[in-house]
């Protein structure tokens, strides 16, 4: 741990697992017991920050029993926001070591939190992605729409920096609470990722690793958000963003 973590006061090893969530009302309870049961696994201190982003389905019920599961603490916003609005200010309000960020859905498997998290207190990287893709592995179960954007993606952001990540859009990857303390962050939406990422990129040294998770894929009949015209507002902002 770094001497300005060890000045705030910063517990070492601790984690922050931050859960953004739009209207998963279905799914959010029984994502967040595996996160939870995941985490008790790792043996270090940690809490699961949940981020109700102005959710039409929450519940005072709800809430209540995800606070049942220990170490879980909620934070509220109305009205919705956007996943980068909500992220931006808890990336900046972070008193762990480390963060995860996982989405809520339960596409990705919670056990595979560790996998993101060993790299971190091993100190081989300071920013860990949870690729959906590669590794030897054949392509997750998804519409090939959708596999073709995130390729797209992948591509444009190559042509770019010249870095090659196999899945810069996945919805699971931790960091270094350090790395995003000072981080000016403007997108709302989706966009959030390619202007992260860019300005991660300018700090000196950072390094950076993908490790391969487990997906779930879901369709839109079963509530996933992300609509095909973000794709150009993301291809956009990895352009936008480039510059210093």
């Amino acid at each position: 741990m770094n001497a300005a973590a060890e000045a705030r006061g910063v517990q070492p090893g601790s984690l922050t697992v931050i859960v953004p969530v739009y209207n998963e009302a279905p799914r959010v309870e029984a994502a967040v017991a595996d996160i939870v049961e995941s985490l008790e696994q790792l043996r270090q201190p940690y809490r699961t920050r949940i981020l109700n982003d102005g959710s039409t389905d929450w519940s005072e019920e709800l809430e209540r029993r995800l606070r049942s599961r220990g170490q879980v603490e909620i934070r509220s916003s109305y009205p919705n926001r956007g996943k980068g609005a909500v992220l931006r200010d808890a990336l900046r309000d972070l008193d762990t070591e480390f963060a995860v960020v996982i989405d809520a859905d339960g596409e990705y498997p919670a056990e595979d939190i560790a996998r993101i998290v060993g790299p971190l207190q091993s100190g081989e990287a300071d920013w860990v992605l949870g690729s959906r893709y590669g590794f030897g592995r054949d392509r997750p179960p998804q519409y090939l729409a959708t596999y073709l954007v995130n390729r797209i993606i992948g591509h444009w952001f190559y042509a770019l920096s010249r870095m090659r990540l196999r899945d810069p859009l996945t919805g699971l990857y931790g960091f270094r609470c350090a790395l995003t303390a000072d981080l000016e962050l403007h997108e709302k939406r989706f966009s959030y990722t390619p202007e992260l990422i860019w300005k991660l990129l300018r700090k000196p040294g950072v390094r950076w690793l993908e490790v391969p998770v487990g997906y779930r894929f879901r369709g839109y009949a079963e509530g996933k958000k992300i609509r095909w015209w973000e794709t150009l507002t993301i291809l956009l902002a990895f352009w936008r963003y480039r510059k210093p």
